[in-house]
């Protein structure tokens, strides 16, 4: 999925649940944002692989795209180093929530590519997909067009009924 998808997916599922929460900030949809396409680190022609300074290389040549960075090992350790960061600039801990419901949000809407994800990395290495391989989408491609423009769509809804 690309980045654009992933933000906008998660947007649309996740600001409903912000919105109820009394949680919509700049700072908290930013976060969100950020753990939405973080788990793409792994790919160096990713959008943030390309912001990466070469960082994102190096996981892609150790762990391979979809690789640790896509389960949920990685989710904890992304987690605790976002917790980390956000401590020692002493910047508001609730980041670090929703950085990581984005990053799961990422991990689910993968799920749902022809090829799924490997959850339980290093441990285990066979791919999950959600669709039963009858329901998927392929990057780039009509399907993942159509989920894009149904997003946008939620998104332009819940924004409407927030402000």
């Amino acid at each position: 999925m690309l980045y654009k998808t992933h933000v906008t997916v998660t947007y649309a599922t996740v600001l409903p649940l912000m919105a109820s929460s009394g949680n919509v900030t700049v700072g908290n949809l930013f976060a969100l944002g950020l753990g939405s396409v973080l788990p793409d680190i792994d790919h160096p022609k990713s959008y943030i692989g390309n912001r990466s300074g070469g960082v994102s290389h190096g996981v892609s040549m150790v762990f391979g795209h979809r690789g640790l960075a896509h389960s949920i090992a990685g989710a904890a350790f992304f987690l605790l180093a976002v917790r980390a960061l956000l401590s020692f600039f002493q910047l508001p801990a609730e980041w670090a929530d929703w950085f990581i419901v984005g990053y799961i949000a990422h991990l689910i809407e993968d799920s749902f590519s022809k090829t799924g994800v490997a959850w339980l990395q290093p441990l285990n290495n066979k791919r999950i997909q959600f669709g039963f391989k009858r329901i998927y989408y392929t990057t780039g491609k009509l399907a993942e067009t159509i989920i894009f423009l149904l997003a946008c769509g939620g998104v332009i809804y819940h924004l409407s009924n927030i402000l």
